[in-house]
C-alpha cells in the first residue's frame, strides 16, 4: 500500500508542477496545429465538422501568411468556428535595423493595426526577412522586440510567437543573449533531425524553461490521421507539439486535427512511462483533473493490435473514431498484477484512445485512503515581464497620441549663497508631435512672481544636460541597463511594481540613467520616475528629474486609470547643479501641463498661429533645446543653431549703512560668456571705475569632472577700518585698507550631488591712515595673505549642505596698534578658519517661498582683520547690522524668509536673521544679534530689474539700519 500511496502521490505532484508550467502559455499537449493557405476555406470546413461534446474549451491553432487579404474576417471566421487565428507576417526592413529604423516603425504601423483587428485571443507570429542584407540574431531580435510590444500594446490579450527559428543551439543562444525571453509567448523551431531538434530544446529548457515550442511546419502525406502521430511526436521530442501542413482542407483531413484539439486542451501531463508496447510507436498523455490517459498509437500496417500497458491500475479502455468521433469500448483484461492489455481491431493508421484509473477505494490495499495531496505555485513575474508589458502599454499610447497641445509652465529656481534665489518663470503654449518633439513659446515671463512687461522676453544662454546616449525603459540594441524588480509600493494611490534601473556600465563619454520607475501592476502603465544623469560633462554636473504620469481623457481632463486613457508627465519636478565660474550653482526646476488638447483637429492651425507671433519660442532637437528665430528672407521660423553664449548687463545702484558717511553710488558694466570665442571658457568681468572683479574658468578640464578657474578682485578705493568695543567705536584705531585679491580655484564632482573644491588665495592688504588714527597708532604691516580652502558641498531635493575650512598665513606680520594694546599677537601670523551650513527653501504656489539657513563659523588664532564680521558684504549677514562695527571669533546663526507677489507687479520677502557671537575681545559670549529685513523686486522701465533690501538691527551691539538698492538692464 505505501509503493501504491507514493507512486500516486509522485503522479499527482509531477502533474501539478506540469500544470503550472504550461499555466505560462499553452493549454493543450500535444497542441494542435494547422498551416493553411486558405484560412476561410478552412473555416467552412471546420464549421461543418461533426463532433462529439466537448470537455474543455478547445481550439485549433491555425496559421496562415497575412499578404494583405481580409485578415480581419480570416481571424473571426476561424475564431467562430472554434479555432484559434495565428496570422504570420513578414517584416522587410532593410538590415541593418539601425540604419534602417524609420522603414521599420513604417511596418509596425501595419502591425498594431493587425493586431487590433485579429483580437485578443490570437497568436501573432513575427517572421523577418530583410528586402536586403542578411538576417541576423540581433536585428532579428530587435525587430522581435519591439513587434512584440506593438502588439500586445494594441492587443493586450495577443500572444507573440517567433518565426520558424533553426534549431541551432548557438542561433538560439544568441537571440536569448538579446533579452527575447520576457517579449514571446510561443517559440516555433523549423523541422529538423531528431538529433538537432532535441539538442534546440535542451538549451531552451535551460535558457528559457517552461516556454512552450512548436515545431514549423511538418508536411503530411498519405492518411490524415497520421496528424497526431506527428503531434505526439513533437512532444516526445520536448516541444508541444506541430503545425501540420494542410494543403487541402476537406472534413476528412480535418477531423483528426479537431479531435486532437478537443481531447488534447486543458492540463495534460506526456508521460512515456505509461505508454504501451505492441505498436509501432504510441505515446500516453495523463490528464491532471482525473487523471486518465489520452493514448496516441501508430498502428502501422497492423490489421490488429494487442497493447500491453505497464500500469495495473488503469481500466475501461475506449477508442474514438477519428473520422466521426464515435466512442467505441475496447475489450481489455489484466495480465497479473502489473499490466492491462487492450486488443484493437482495424487500427487503420492513428488510433486515439482513452483509459480510466481506478479510484484509491477500487485499488486493493488502498482502502481508506484519505491524503490529498495539492500543488499550488504563483508564478512570480520576473522584471524582463514587467518591462515588456510596460513597452507594449506604452508603445499603444504612442501610437494613439498623434499631437498634443497644452500650456507648459516652468519655474527655474537659482539657488544662491544662503536663502538668496532667483525664480525665472516661463510660460506658453507647448506643442508635442510624436516623433518630432515639441515647440514650445514663452508668451508670459516671470522674475520672482512679477510680470515681465515687455512684449519681447529676454533670448538667456540655454544652459542644459547633454543628451542621453540611450534611454532607459525602451528596447535598445545593445543592453544598455540593468534593471532590477525591488518590490512593490503604493504611489499616488496606486499599487506599483518598484523597478529600479542603472547602466550595465559606465562608458567615458557617454551619458546614461540610473534610477526608479513605479509600473502600475493592474495596467502596466507608468505612474513615476526619478532618474539621475550619469557620465555628464560641460556646465551641467548633474541633473535628476522626476516624473508624475496623469491619465487624461479624450477631452483633455483628467481621467480614471484605465487602459482608454493617455497618460502624460503633466508635472515634473528637478534639480541641475550646474557649474559655473566655479561655484556649484544649484537650479531646482517645476514643470506643470495645462489645458490639454490631445489630437485635436486644429492643432496645425494653432501652432502657426504661435509660429507666426513675435513670441519667444525654443524646439527640443537631437541636440537640445534652440530658439525658434525668423528668417528675415522667408519669414519663417527656424532653428538657432549657434548660440550665442555671452551677454552684457548694465548695473547699479547706491549702498548706505550706519558706518558710512554718505551712501555709496554703484554702476558698472558685467561682461559674462559660458562658451568665451568658443574655447569652452566661461569669463564674466565686472568693471565699474575704481572696481574691477574678474572670473574665467573651464567648467570641465580636459574633459573630465575636474573645473579650474582664476578668479580677480581690485578696488582703487580704500575702505574704512573700524573697530568697536562695548558699542562703540574706538576712534583713534580707525585704519583704511586697499585689498586686492587673486585665486586658484579647482573642483572636483562628488557622486551625483556632491562637490569638493580645493582654492589657493593671494590676497595682498594696503594699510593707511585715516584723518581719526592716532599718532600713537601703529599700522598693521602691508602683507600678502596666503590662504588653502578645502570645502564640501551637498546638493539634492533643494537641501543644501556645506562644510570646509581655511588655512592662512601672511607674509609679514609685525606688531600694531596702540601701545600696550593685547590686540596683536605673534601666533596670528597664521590662522585657521571653518564652517558649516545648512539652507533650504520652500517652494509653495502663487509664487510664495519659505527659506531656513543655518550657520556656524569658527576659528583659532583669529584678530581684527581676520574674525567673522556681520555687515551687508561680511561673512554672515545680520540685516541693520553695520559692516565692521562687531566682530566675533565663533558664531552660530539662523535666517528665515518669507517672500510673496504682489499682483505680478511687486515681490516682498520678510527676512529675521538671529546670530550668536562670541569674541573675548569684545567682551561678547553667545551674544544675540538679531535683525529684521524687507527685500523687494520689481521690473522698472526700459526693462530693467530693480531690487531692495531694507534692514534694520534689532537686538545686540547694533541698532543701525541699512539700504541697498540696484537696477540690472540686459542687453541682448
Amino acid at each position: 500500500m505505501g509503493n501504491s500511496r507514493r507512486g500516486l502521490a509522485a503522479l499527482v505532484l509531477a502533474l501539478g508542477s506540469v500544470g503550472a508550467a504550461q499555466s505560462q502559455g499553452l493549454e493543450c499537449l500535444p497542441c494542435a496545429a494547422v498551416q493553411t493557405s486558405d484560412p476561410e476555406g478552412l473555416a467552412r470546413v471546420l464549421a461543418n465538422t461533426s463532433a462529439p461534446p466537448e470537455e474543455v474549451e478547445a481550439r485549433l491553432l491555425v496559421k496562415w501568411e497575412v499578404t494583405g487579404g481580409a485578415t480581419p474576417r480570416h481571424a473571426e471566421a476561424l475564431r467562430q468556428a472554434g479555432a484559434t487565428p495565428v496570422p504570420a507576417f513578414t517584416l522587410t526592413a532593410p538590415s541593418p535595423l539601425t540604419d534602417n529604423l524609420a522603414a521599420l516603425e513604417s511596418e509596425l504601423e501595419a502591425v498594431a493595426q493587425l493586431a487590433r483587428e485579429v483580437g485578443e485571443d490570437a497568436y501573432l507570429q513575427v517572421v523577418w526577412t530583410p528586402s536586403t542584407g542578411s538576417w541576423n540574431s540581433t536585428d532579428y531580435a530587435f525587430a522581435l522586440k519591439r513587434a512584440a510590444v506593438t502588439i500586445t500594446g494594441a492587443a493586450p490579450g495577443a500572444r507573440v510567437m517567433t518565426s520558424a527559428l533553426e534549431a541551432d543551439p548557438e542561433v538560439l543562444r544568441a537571440l536569448y543573449d538579446e533579452g527575447i525571453s520576457a517579449y514571446i509567448d510561443v517559440v516555433a523551431l523549423a523541422p529538423a533531425s531528431e538529433e538537432r531538434i532535441g539538442a534546440a530544446i535542451d538549451i531552451l529548457a535551460e535558457i528559457d524553461p517552461g516556454r512552450p515550442i512548436l515545431i514549423d511546419s511538418v508536411a503530411l502525406e498519405g492518411d490524415p490521421s497520421r496528424a497526431l502521430g506527428e503531434a505526439a511526436a513533437a512532444v516526445a521530442a520536448g516541444a508541444h507539439g506541430a503545425f501540420v501542413e494542410l494543403l487541402d482542407a476537406t472534413s476528412e483531413s480535418v477531423a483528426p486535427l479537431v479531435l486532437l484539439a478537443q481531447e488534447f486542451s486543458g492540463d495534460l501531463s506526456f508521460d512515456p512511462a505509461t505508454a504501451p508496447s505492441g505498436a509501432a510507436a504510441s505515446w500516453s498523455f495523463v490528464r491532471g483533473e482525473d487523471l486518465t490517459l489520452r493514448v496516441i498509437v501508430d498502428a502501422g500496417t497492423e490489421e490488429e493490435l494487442t497493447l500491453l500497458f505497464p500500469d495495473p491500475h488503469l481500466k475501461r479502455a475506449e477508442r474514438i473514431d477519428i473520422a466521426s468521433g464515435e466512442i467505441r469500448s475496447l475489450p481489455w483484461e489484466r495480465r497479473g498484477q502489473q499490466s492491462l492489455a487492450v486488443t484493437v481491431t482495424n487500427p487503420e493508421g492513428g488510433v486515439l484512445l482513452r483509459l480510466e484509473r481506478l479510484t484509491a477505494d477500487e485499488i486493493e490495499g488502498l482502502a481508506g485512503l484519505t491524503e490529498q495531496v495539492t500543488v499550488a505555485s504563483e508564478r512570480q513575474i520576473p522584471v524582463e515581464e514587467i518591462l515588456s508589458r510596460l513597452q507594449a502599454f506604452e508603445d499603444d499610447q504612442a501610437r494613439r497620441l498623434d499631437h498634443y497641445q497644452a500650456i507648459n509652465t516652468t519655474h527655474m529656481r537659482f539657488q544662491l549663497t544662503g536663502l538668496q534665489a532667483i525664480e525665472v518663470t516661463f510660460r506658453g503654449a507647448f506643442f508635442f508631435r510624436r516623433d518630432e518633439g515639441f515647440d514650445w513659446a514663452w508668451q508670459d515671463f516671470y522674475v520672482n512672481g512679477v510680470r515681465w512687461r515687455s512684449k519681447r522676453i529676454p533670448r538667456i544662454p540655454l544652459l542644459q544636460p547633454e543628451k542621453a546616449a540611450a534611454l532607459p525603459l525602451e528596447i535598445l540594441f545593445t543592453p544598455e541597463y540593468h534593471y532590477r524588480l525591488k518590490g512593490t509600493a503604493s504611489v499616488r494611490g496606486r499599487d506599483c511594481w518598484v523597478v529600479e534601473f542603472k547602466p550595465t556600465a559606465i562608458v567615458e563619454g557617454r551619458s546614461l540613467f540610473q534610477g526608479t520607475v513605479w509600473i502600475d501592476r493592474e495596467l502596466f502603465a507608468r505612474v513615476r520616475t526619478r532618474a539621475v544623469q550619469l557620465g555628464l560633462e560641460g556646465d551641467v554636473i548633474s541633473n535628476e528629474n522626476t516624473l508624475d504620469y496623469t491619465p487624461v481623457g479624450s477631452d483633455g481632463q483628467a481621467a480614471a486609470w484605465s487602459r482608454d486613457a493617455l497618460y502624460l508627465p503633466t508635472h515634473t519636478i528637478g534639480q541641475q547643479i550646474w557649474s559655473v565660474l566655479n561655484t556649484s550653482t544649484v537650479v531646482e526646476s517645476e514643470t506643470e501641463l495645462t489645458n490639454l488638447i490631445l489630437n485635436g483637429a486644429d492643432f496645425e492651425d494653432r501652432r502657426e498661429v504661435v509660429l507666426s507671433s513675435e513670441a519667444t519660442m525654443v524646439r527640443d532637437t537631437t541636440e537640445g533645446l534652440r530658439y525658434l528665430i525668423t528668417d528675415k528672407e522667408t519669414g519663417e521660423r527656424v532653428v538657432q543653431e549657434k548660440l550665442k553664449p555671452s551677454r552684457i548687463f548694465l548695473g547699479g545702484g547706491v549702498f548706505f549703512d550706519e558706518s558710512l558717511d554718505y551712501p555709496v553710488p554703484l554702476a558698472g558694466i558685467d561682461y559674462f560668456s559660458l562658451n568665451f570665442k568658443d574655447t569652452g571658457a566661461q569669463v564674466n568681468v565686472f568693471f565699474a571705475g575704481a572696481l574691477l572683479n574678474a572670473n574665467i574658468a573651464d567648467p570641465s578640464l580636459f574633459g573630465s569632472r575636474w573645473d579650474i578657474g582664476v578668479d580677480l578682485f581690485g578696488i582703487a578705493v580704500e575702505g574704512d577700518n573700524e573697530v568697536f568695543e562695548n558699542g562703540s567705536e574706538l576712534i583713534g584705531e580707525e585704519v583704511e585698507v586697499l585689498p586686492a585679491r587673486f585665486a586658484l580655484d579647482l573642483g572636483h564632482t562628488i557622486g551625483n550631488f556632491g562637490k569638493i573644491d580645493f582654492s589657493y588665495g593671494l590676497a595682498y592688504q594696503d594699510f593707511s591712515r585715516s584723518e581719526n588714527t592716532s599718532e600713537d597708532f601703529t599700522l598693521p604691516s602691508d602683507h600678502f595673505t596666503h590662504s588653502f580652502s578645502l570645502t564640501g558641498r551637498y546638493n539634492r531635493a533643494g537641501y543644501r549642505l556645506r562644510l570646509g575650512g581655511t588655512h592662512s598665513s601672511r607674509s609679514e606680520w609685525e606688531p600694531w596698534g596702540l601701545p600696550g594694546s593685547p590686540d596683536f599677537s605673534p601666533d596670528n601670523d597664521s590662522f585657521n578658519q571653518w564652517a558649516a551650513g545648512f539652507a533650504k527653501n520652500w517652494h509653495l504656489p502663487r509664487f510664495q517661498r519659505i527659506g531656513l539657513e543655518i550657520e556656524y563659523v569658527d576659528g583659532n588664532d583669529l584678530d581684527r582683520f581676520s574674525k567673522y564680521e556681520f555687515g551687508f558684504f561680511s561673512d554672515i549677514r545680520v540685516h541693520g547690522y553695520q559692516s565692521d562695527k562687531v566682530r566675533a571669533e565663533r558664531a552660530w546663526a539662523t535666517h528665515m524668509s518669507y517672500g510673496f507677489e504682489m499682483g505680478e507687479i511687486f515681490r516682498l520677502s520678510l527676512i529675521g536673521d538671529a546670530a550668536f557671537a562670541t569674541d573675548e575681545a569684545a567682551g561678547l559670549s553667545d551674544e544675540l544679534l538679531a535683525g529684521v529685513g524687507i527685500e523687494g523686486n520689481f521690473v522698472g522701465p526700459w526693462r530693467t530689474i530693480v531690487s531692495l533690501d531694507l534692514g534694520l538691527a534689532v537686538a545686540g551691539p547694533d541698532d543701525g539700519t541699512s539700504v541697498f538698492l540696484t537696477f540690472l538692464k540686459l542687453f541682448n
